[in-house]
């Protein structure tokens, strides 16, 4: 048996023994392997360089000018007899806001595929204000709200067809809308009243502006009447200056409750607030200096006492603008009438003198200076059910001065402060006392015409009319035999 040379042997790489073979030992075969391996990563780095390297474009050559594209409807093909039914209002009036005497311009768009019979095309026009109260008959632990609706207006007018007073069914009699697409443009006027703002709180009140269309299509068996969706207005009324602007000075002592832990402490506040009445999105300069004193009941009749100074400091102050709404409605024949308060947005003051952020003080009276910027949709009102003011509210805490540092025996407690803050949409600078008196002389109607009077004061309503403005009107055909939209043809018109 012969003995097998290759148990033993070290591992070597055996080639052909033809020749022209090369034997390579296995050292060698690893260092070519190598140096092959570190060409072909060269050779790929190369081409990635050559692929991120920004090609160079051919120059451009001046293309020919194309004619404009001819508009087409994108419309899908339909076998519906009414195939459109829309209220087109310009988005620079649905996103605007709409006060007393502006003009409120749109167009209902209707498309019908074959002659159709109809009684007449309408829009309506309807402002409403909605309250809630509490009922008093309930006594249960949920009270129940009850709604009281109130119609500022409401506004029909037939921009096609019959009349809105005739109630004629008869379909030989009707009038017959031809296959196309026709756009009737409206206008509506609304007139010199202050019509309460558009708002919405839930559970509080309601005041909307609604437009809508209507097709009305009597049938045989059913009426085929359609409405579009309605659109929502907002408007705002003027709030013009009750009195001239001036410095509203502030001094009140704020008395502790009954049951605080500081019984004994009042807070006194001086200061006052510069520029009132102010315009919604001002600055309003402010100056305060607040400080802890005896309160009422543990001073007595000396007044002198009171405004000795007390072992407590005032650590924090906060300034808060508050919406108060007056509801008012009748429930059962008897007429009820509730508040609400909701704070629009609060800042804490910095004491003067002391590193901003740091909102403690350790001072003997707390003084801040600055200016308070209001928002900008303020908009005060008044209504028949509603009412809408601004106040601003201070909040000062009190703590006690030998236990600053101990949270558990500190004795701490809020006091707060309500203020009228008088504001308006329309500056008062411009005004004097006399423009003033001649202009609120009388409570019904105005003399000089400056403020307009309140919806409930006035006789006049918004006016609705056909046209009133340019629109493009598009003319449309319909071809049964192939149903796609062919437009044929746009033209400006003024109605």
């Amino acid at each position: 048996m012969r003995p097998n040379r290759m148990l033993y042997q070290p591992q070597q790489l055996w080639t052909d023994s033809r020749p022209g073979t090369v034997v390579v030992s296995p050292g060698l075969q690893g260092l070519s392997l190598y140096v092959d391996e570190q060409q072909r990563m060269y050779e790929s780095a190369q081409q990635r360089q050559q692929q991120q390297a920004p090609r160079q474009q051919p120059p451009q050559q001046l293309q020919k000018p194309q004619p404009p594209p001819t508009a087409v409807d994108d419309r899908a093909p339909t076998t519906e007899r009414v195939a459109e039914f829309r209220l087109d209002i310009p988005n620079g009036v649905c996103n605007m806001t709409q006060h007393p005497g502006d003009t409120i311009v749109g167009s209902v768009v209707v498309t019908v595929t074959k002659p159709t019979r109809a009684q007449r095309i309408s829009l309506t026009f309807l402002g409403q204000e909605r309250v809630y109260l509490r009922d008093p008959a309930n006594t249960s632990l949920m009270p129940s709200l009850v709604k009281v609706d109130l119609n500022l207006f409401e506004k029909r007018l037939s921009l096609w067809g019959q009349e809105i007073d005739s109630n004629n069914q008869d379909s030989a009699q009707m009038d017959v809308l031809a296959p196309g697409t026709l756009r009737i443009p409206f206008s509506i006027k609304i007139p010199h009243v202050n019509y309460p703002a558009t708002i919405k709180r839930d559970k509080v009140c309601r005041v909307r502006y609604l437009i809508w269309a209507q097709f009305e299509r009597p049938g045989t068996f059913r009426d085929h009447d359609m409405t579009t969706p309605k659109e929502l207005l907002y408007m705002e009324p003027l709030a013009y200056p009750t009195r001239l602007r001036e410095v509203f000075r502030i001094n009140q002592l704020i008395e502790p409750f009954a049951d605080s832990s500081t019984s004994n402490v009042a807070v006194q506040v001086d200061g006052g607030l510069s520029q009132l009445p102010a315009m919604a999105g001002d600055r309003v300069l402010y100056q305060l200096e607040i400080r802890a004193v005896r309160s009422a009941a543990a001073s007595g009749a000396d007044f002198a006492d009171q405004r000795q100074a007390v072992p407590y400091t005032v650590r924090y102050v906060r300034m808060c603008v508050v919406e108060r709404l007056y509801v008012r409605g009748l429930i059962k024949g008897s007429e009820l009438s509730q508040s609400y308060r909701t704070d629009l947005f609060s800042v804490t003051l910095d004491p003067t003198g002391q590193i901003p952020g740091k909102h403690s003080n350790s001072a003997g009276v707390f003084a801040s200076t600055g200016y308070l910027r209001l928002p900008v949709d303020l908009c005060p009102f008044e209504s028949k059910q509603l009412s809408r003011t601004y106040e601003l509210r201070i909040e000062c805490d009190v703590a006690d001065d030998s236990s600053l540092l101990d949270k558990v025996t500190r004795q701490t407690s809020t006091y707060t402060l309500y203020t009228p803050l008088d504001v308006c949409t329309v500056s008062p600078d411009g005004f004097t006392e006399a423009t003033l008196n001649n202009a609120y002389a009388d409570e019904t109607m105005n003399i000089s015409g400056i403020a307009p009077p309140a919806h409930h004061l006035a006789a006049a309503e918004p006016a609705i009319r056909i046209g009133g403005w340019e629109v493009e009107r598009s003319y449309v055909k319909w071809d049964k035999h192939n149903p796609c939209w062919i437009e044929l043809a746009k033209k400006k018109a003024a109605s």
